[in-house]
Parts: structure tokens; sequence; C-alpha cells
């Protein structure tokens, strides 16, 4: 029972920071959404002639990115939400089940954080030679701790 009330916590501790984070993308739009500026248009990476074709300067395409990003977050909250409420039903009776919710959760938070913050802002836009909108550090951080809780949650009670 210890184990299966740990992992509901751990559970419970990624839904209510995914949470936050979509309520801090929302209240503070703008703070994060120059993030997805900057980061898209390349333009504090010192990118040379063979990477500037990479950079985006369409205002559009920044705010759907944005919003896609916000989508996913609110989406990984939900879903861990959810994967709470039916481990906490499944309790005391088929507990691996119950996790399905909870798994599909953290692994969209690993994909998120790491796809998306790492992969596409860090290396494709090269926010990586950026001193101030380099998300790579608190993309790993976010993807390790989902990823960590994502191997301890499959696993199965004995």
């Amino acid at each position: 029972m210890t184990l299966r009330l740990c992992k509901i916590l751990l559970v419970s501790a990624a839904a209510l920071f995914s949470s936050l984070v979509v309520f801090n993308n929302l209240v503070d739009y703008q703070s994060n959404y120059l993030y997805v500026m900057h980061v898209m248009s390349m333009d504090t990476t010192g990118y040379g002639e063979q990477a500037s074709w990479r950079a985006i300067h369409n205002p559009w395409l920044w705010q759907m990115v944005y919003g896609l990003i916000i989508a996913i977050e609110a989406a990984v909250a939900i879903l861990c939400w959810l994967g709470v409420i039916k481990m906490l039903r499944n309790v005391r009776g088929d507990f691996h089940s119950g996790k399905q919710l909870a798994v599909l959760g953290l692994t969209l938070g690993v994909v998120l954080w790491f796809l998306v913050f790492m992969g596409i802002s860090g290396e494709w836009f090269l926010a990586w030679q950026s001193k101030s909108w380099n998300g790579i550090q608190p993309g790993f951080r976010v993807a390790t701790l989902f990823l960590l809780m994502l191997i301890f949650i499959s696993q199965e009670e004995k």
C-alpha cells in the first residue's frame, strides 16, 4: 500500500506542476511567449549564415507554436490528474491497470520537455547558443524528473 500511495503522490505532484505551468503561461502569457519568439527568430543565438534559414520571423507562427505548447502542457496536467483519480479508485484493487492515464501523461511530459525544449528549441533553433533564452537546462530537469517518475510508476507493486 505504501508504494501505491507514493506513486499517487508523485503523479499528483506532476499534475500540480503541469497545472501551474499552464496557469502561469495563461496568466503571464507574455513572459514565455517572448521565449518562443526569441528562440524561433534565433535573434539571441548569434547564428551564422549557414543556420539563418531556420529562423522564423512570423508572429502568427510564434502564437500558434506557443498555443500548442500550452495545449500539450494542459494535456499532461489533465492526464496526470485523471491518472491520480483512477489510481485512487483502484488503490485496493487492480492498481496497475489504473496507472494507464498517469503513464500517458508522464510520457507526454517527457516528450514535450525533451523534444520541444531540448531538441527543437535547443538544437534546431540553436537556443544552446543563447545566454538569455536557453530552455535546455529547465527542459532537461523536467524531462528527467518525469522520466524517473514514469519508470517508478510503471513498475508493478509486489
